[in-house]
Formats: C-alpha cells, sequence, structure tokens
C-alpha cells in the first residue's frame, strides 16, 4: 500500500531550496525557472482580464454611438438598371433631415423600380452599413482574452523549453566532467 505524503522537499520545487548534496546548480535554476514560469502564467490571467475590460469598453460604447447615429429610412426605388448593370445597383431617393436625398445602392437582393426598400442612413443623411450589435463588442473582449493567454503560454512554453534544453546540456556536462575526475582517481572520491 502506497500512502500520500504532503512534504514539499519532494516537489519538484522544492529542489530551489533542498539541501541535498546531489541536487545541482543546474537543478536549481530549472527549479527557479518552473516557480517563475508558474508566476507569469498566473499573473497573466488577471492581465487578459483587463485587457478583455478595456476592449470590451471600447468596442462597447462605439457600438452604442453607431446605434445612436444611424437610423433606417424607407427609401424607394427610382432606377432598378443603372447602365446595364446587375439589378442590385438601383437609383432610388429617400427622406433626410437635410431634405430629400437621391443615389445610387448596393443591395443585397434584387429590386424593381418602384419598389419601397430600407436602408441605413448616418447623421449626415448619407447611406451607411447597419449599426454592429453591441453583443459584437463581447466576441471582441473573448477573443482577445484568449489571444492574450495563447500567445503568453506559446512564449513561456517556448522560453521554459529553451532554458531547460540549456540547462541539460549544463547538467551533462557537469556530470561527465565529475565522472571523468572520479574515473581518473582510481574510483575514488577523496585521496588518502
Amino acid at each position: 500500500m502506497e500512502t500520500f505524503v504532503l512534504d514539499p522537499r519532494c516537489w519538484r520545487n522544492g529542489r530551489l531550496f533542498g539541501r541535498n548534496p546531489l541536487i545541482r546548480r543546474a537543478d536549481r535554476l530549472e527549479a527557479l525557472l518552473m516557480v517563475v514560469a508558474m508566476v507569469v502564467s498566473l499573473v497573466a490571467i488577471p492581465v487578459a482580464g483587463v485587457l478583455a475590460a478595456t476592449v470590451y469598453g471600447g468596442r462597447e460604447a462605439q457600438y452604442i454611438q453607431e446605434a445612436h447615429d444611424r437610423h433606417a429610412v424607407t427609401a424607394t426605388v427610382t432606377n432598378a438598371n443603372i447602365d446595364g448593370a446587375a439589378t442590385t445597383v438601383v437609383r432610388a431617393k429617400w427622406a433626410a433631415a437635410a431634405g430629400e436625398r437621391t443615389g445610387t445602392l448596393q443591395l443585397g437582393t434584387a429590386a424593381k423600380a418602384g419598389e419601397r426598400i430600407k436602408i441605413w442612413v448616418g447623421s449626415d443623411g448619407n447611406p451607411v452599413a447597419p449599426p454592429t450589435p453591441r453583443w459584437h463588442a463581447l466576441t471582441a473582449a473573448v477573443a482577445t482574452a484568449l489571444a492574450t493567454l495563447l500567445i503568453v503560454g506559446f512564449w513561456l512554453t517556448f522560453l521554459v523549453t529553451e532554458v531547460r534544453l540549456w540547462l541539460e546540456q549544463a547538467r551533462d556536462a557537469q556530470w561527465e566532467r565529475e565522472l571523468r575526475c572520479l574515473q581518473e582517481d582510481g574510483g575514488r572520491t577523496n585521496k588518502r
């Protein structure tokens, strides 16, 4: 039967402060690296949250302003076939604050002359795209948070992997040097 012991000296990060003579400097640096990587990854979570909140606030304000500035009006198609163009490009007229406006519109569906269509206009009366729904702000915020966490995770993984490879090489070289010294002394570590 195996028992579970909660002893920090047995933890991998316990190498940082352990007194075991077999623990090399490379082992301590690797333990320190892992502690730093853990702290950075924990700090990245609230940083991603702050970035997401900032993006959400900015985008929501932008979309609210769009909804305030843009409004739908009814336009009447005056000419549905301009110079042989497809029937989705039409000339239309619509009411605006400064009077009646006319212009060429690109529609998503075909229209005939005399047909009434709904278009979005800005505060100046010119046609604009419909206002962006406010829920897009939440999507942008979540995407920002995920992107931040993925970038931090990628770079942490890359740096930890590279430093651990370097530490492995240093540890192997140190063991090789010490084994060579042991072999040259006839298998003894102390001379008498």
